[in-house]
Protein backbone atom coordinates (compact mmCIF):
# COMPACT_ATOMS: atom_id res chain seq x y z
CA UNK A 1 0.00 0.00 0.00
CA UNK A 2 1.43 3.58 -0.84
CA UNK A 3 1.87 6.15 1.91
CA UNK A 4 0.05 9.06 1.89
CA UNK A 5 1.41 12.28 0.41
CA UNK A 6 3.68 10.12 -1.39
CA UNK A 7 2.84 12.11 -4.37
CA UNK A 8 3.79 15.16 -3.11
CA UNK A 9 0.65 16.99 -2.71
CA UNK A 10 0.07 18.50 0.12
CA UNK A 11 2.37 17.94 2.09
CA UNK A 12 6.34 18.87 2.89
CA UNK A 13 9.49 17.66 2.24
CA UNK A 14 10.91 14.52 4.12
CA UNK A 15 12.34 15.98 7.09
CA UNK A 16 16.37 16.37 7.25
CA UNK A 17 16.23 15.46 3.40
CA UNK A 18 18.72 18.31 2.84
CA UNK A 19 21.30 16.56 5.28
CA UNK A 20 20.35 13.39 4.13
CA UNK A 21 21.28 14.09 0.63
CA UNK A 22 24.86 15.52 1.58
CA UNK A 23 25.47 12.50 3.28
CA UNK A 24 24.79 10.63 0.46
CA UNK A 25 26.62 12.82 -2.04
CA UNK A 26 29.45 12.00 0.35
CA UNK A 27 28.62 8.00 0.12
CA UNK A 28 28.88 8.35 -3.53
CA UNK A 29 32.05 9.91 -3.74
CA UNK A 30 33.65 8.18 -1.38
CA UNK A 31 32.94 5.03 -3.70
CA UNK A 32 35.25 6.23 -5.92
CA UNK A 33 33.21 4.58 -8.92
CA UNK A 34 30.70 7.08 -9.39
CA UNK A 35 30.88 11.02 -10.59
CA UNK A 36 27.89 13.21 -9.89
CA UNK A 37 27.10 14.66 -13.06
CA UNK A 38 23.99 16.46 -12.19
CA UNK A 39 21.77 17.30 -10.15
CA UNK A 40 18.25 18.16 -10.03
CA UNK A 41 15.90 19.35 -6.82
CA UNK A 42 12.58 18.46 -6.88
CA UNK A 43 10.42 21.14 -8.70
CA UNK A 44 6.94 22.11 -9.57
CA UNK A 45 6.98 19.28 -12.12
CA UNK A 46 8.66 16.69 -10.00
CA UNK A 47 8.27 15.19 -6.33
CA UNK A 48 12.07 13.58 -6.44
CA UNK A 49 15.45 14.49 -6.55
CA UNK A 50 17.37 13.29 -9.96
CA UNK A 51 21.10 12.58 -9.81
CA UNK A 52 22.71 11.86 -12.73
CA UNK A 53 25.75 9.61 -12.23
CA UNK A 54 28.89 8.32 -14.37
CA UNK A 55 30.43 5.01 -13.48
CA UNK A 56 34.05 5.00 -14.61
CA UNK A 57 34.20 1.25 -14.05
CA UNK A 58 31.25 0.29 -16.39
CA UNK A 59 31.84 3.13 -18.46
CA UNK A 60 27.34 3.91 -17.92
CA UNK A 61 25.53 6.33 -17.29
CA UNK A 62 22.55 6.00 -14.41
CA UNK A 63 19.97 8.14 -12.59
CA UNK A 64 19.53 7.67 -9.15
CA UNK A 65 15.98 9.15 -7.94
CA UNK A 66 14.99 10.39 -4.73
CA UNK A 67 11.21 10.59 -3.42
CA UNK A 68 11.05 13.69 -1.35
CA UNK A 69 8.36 12.57 1.11
CA UNK A 70 9.52 9.31 2.13
CA UNK A 71 12.89 9.19 0.86
CA UNK A 72 12.82 6.14 -1.70
CA UNK A 73 15.26 5.50 -3.55
CA UNK A 74 15.71 4.03 -7.32
CA UNK A 75 17.56 4.19 -10.05
CA UNK A 76 16.76 4.61 -13.68
CA UNK A 77 18.14 4.78 -17.56
CA UNK A 78 20.13 8.28 -18.51
CA UNK A 79 17.22 8.55 -21.20
CA UNK A 80 14.82 8.37 -18.79
CA UNK A 81 12.43 11.66 -18.27
CA UNK A 82 9.85 13.58 -16.93
CA UNK A 83 6.84 11.06 -16.97
CA UNK A 84 9.11 8.38 -18.48
CA UNK A 85 11.26 6.42 -16.54
CA UNK A 86 12.54 3.12 -16.87
CA UNK A 87 13.27 1.56 -13.72
CA UNK A 88 16.51 -0.50 -13.83
CA UNK A 89 18.20 -2.50 -11.21
CA UNK A 90 20.07 -0.61 -8.39
CA UNK A 91 24.24 -1.13 -8.83
CA UNK A 92 24.77 -3.51 -5.83
CA UNK A 93 27.23 -1.38 -4.21
CA UNK A 94 25.71 1.89 -4.80
CA UNK A 95 22.83 0.02 -2.93
CA UNK A 96 24.65 -0.57 -0.11
CA UNK A 97 25.82 2.93 0.41
CA UNK A 98 22.14 4.11 0.24
CA UNK A 99 19.78 1.90 1.68
CA UNK A 100 20.50 3.20 5.38
CA UNK A 101 19.60 6.57 4.04
CA UNK A 102 17.15 5.81 1.03
CA UNK A 103 15.10 2.84 0.88
CA UNK A 104 15.83 1.51 -2.30
CA UNK A 105 12.97 0.06 -4.45
CA UNK A 106 13.40 -2.80 -7.13
CA UNK A 107 12.05 -2.06 -10.71
CA UNK A 108 9.90 -5.49 -10.24
CA UNK A 109 7.66 -3.03 -7.93
CA UNK A 110 7.92 0.12 -9.12
CA UNK A 111 6.84 -1.80 -12.67
CA UNK A 112 3.29 -3.55 -11.24
CA UNK A 113 0.21 -2.39 -12.01
CA UNK A 114 -1.25 -0.57 -9.59
CA UNK A 115 -4.68 -1.09 -7.98
CA UNK A 116 -7.41 0.26 -6.22
CA UNK A 117 -6.02 -1.06 -2.86
CA UNK A 118 -2.50 0.93 -3.66
CA UNK A 119 -4.26 3.74 -3.12
CA UNK A 120 -6.51 3.55 -0.82
CA UNK A 121 -4.90 5.61 2.10
CA UNK A 122 -4.56 8.63 -0.62
CA UNK A 123 -5.57 11.79 -0.40
CA UNK A 124 -8.40 12.78 -2.55
CA UNK A 125 -6.49 15.10 -4.43
CA UNK A 126 -3.88 12.57 -4.68
CA UNK A 127 -6.27 10.05 -6.81
CA UNK A 128 -7.65 13.13 -8.75
CA UNK A 129 -3.96 13.43 -10.06
CA UNK A 130 -3.39 10.08 -11.05
CA UNK A 131 -6.36 9.94 -12.38
CA UNK A 132 -6.09 12.73 -14.34
CA UNK A 133 -2.43 11.55 -15.21
CA UNK A 134 -3.66 8.27 -16.38
CA UNK A 135 -0.87 6.55 -13.36
CA UNK A 136 -0.71 2.72 -14.29
CA UNK A 137 2.15 1.68 -12.05
CA UNK A 138 3.25 2.04 -8.51
CA UNK A 139 6.46 3.81 -9.95
CA UNK A 140 4.44 6.64 -11.83
CA UNK A 141 2.61 7.51 -8.48
CA UNK A 142 6.02 7.00 -6.72
CA UNK A 143 8.49 8.91 -8.84
CA UNK A 144 6.43 11.65 -10.87
CA UNK A 145 6.29 14.53 -13.06
CA UNK A 146 2.45 15.88 -11.71
CA UNK A 147 2.31 19.67 -11.56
Amino acid sequence: MIKEGITGFNCSNLEGLSNKLELLKKNILYLKKYKIKAFYDQNETSNYVRIKLYDFIENEKIDLLINCQYGYSCCATDESSWMNIEFIEIPHLLERKLQDIFPCLKPKYLNSKLEDIDIRNLSKTEKEQIEYWKSETKGEVIFNGYD
